[in-house]
C-alpha cells in the first residue's frame, strides 16, 4: 500500500480511491481512526490522508497516535477537511504537511500525491518505511 485514506465519507473514499486506483497509486481505505490504526498494524504505507472528523476521533489525534507507531513518525500526512480554511491552522499545529479543503480539487490531490509519495520513494531507495 502506498497511501493510506481515512475518511468516514463513503462517497469521498469512492471518489478520492478510484482516481488515485487510476493513476497507479494502492490505496487502502478506513473510515474510522481504529480501522485505520489495523490497517498500519500490516501494511506499508508512504503518505497517509486523514480527514480533520472522523466518527471515532478527531484527525489530529489518530495523527498523533500514528506517529508514535515504530516507522510511521517521518510519513507524509496530508489533513483533509470539509471545513476549509477554519482547520487549516489546526492541521499544521497537529504536524500534518499538508492541507487540502473539501471538495478536492483532483489536479492538486494529485500533484500532491506525487510529490510526498516520490519524496517517499526517493528517501528510502528500496526500504520499507512507514511500516509497523
Amino acid at each position: 500500500m502506498q497511501i493510506l485514506l481515512v475518511d468516514d465519507n463513503p462517497l469521498m473514499q469512492q471518489v478520492i480511491n478510484s482516481f488515485l486506483v487510476s493513476h497507479g497509486y494502492s490505496v487502502a481505505v478506513a473510515a474510522t481512526g481504529q480501522d485505520a490504526l489495523a490497517v498500519v498494524s500490516d501494511e506499508v504505507c508512504r503518505l497517509l490522508m486523514i480527514d480533520m472528523r472522523l466518527p471515532d476521533q478527531d484527525g489530529p489525534d489518530l495523527l498523533v497516535i500514528l506517529r508514535q507507531l515504530p516507522g510511521m513518525a517521518e510519513c507524509p500526512a496530508i489533513a483533509v477537511s470539509g471545513l476549509g480554511e477554519e482547520d487549516r491552522e489546526r492541521t499544521v499545529a497537529a504536524g500534518f504537511d499538508m492541507f487540502l479543503a473539501k471538495p478536492i480539487d483532483l489536479d492538486e490531490l494529485l500533484a500532491t500525491v506525487q510529490r510526498y509519495v516520490d519524496q517517499q520513494a526517493s528517501h528510502t531507495n528500496g526500504t520499507q518505511d512507514c511500516i509497523r
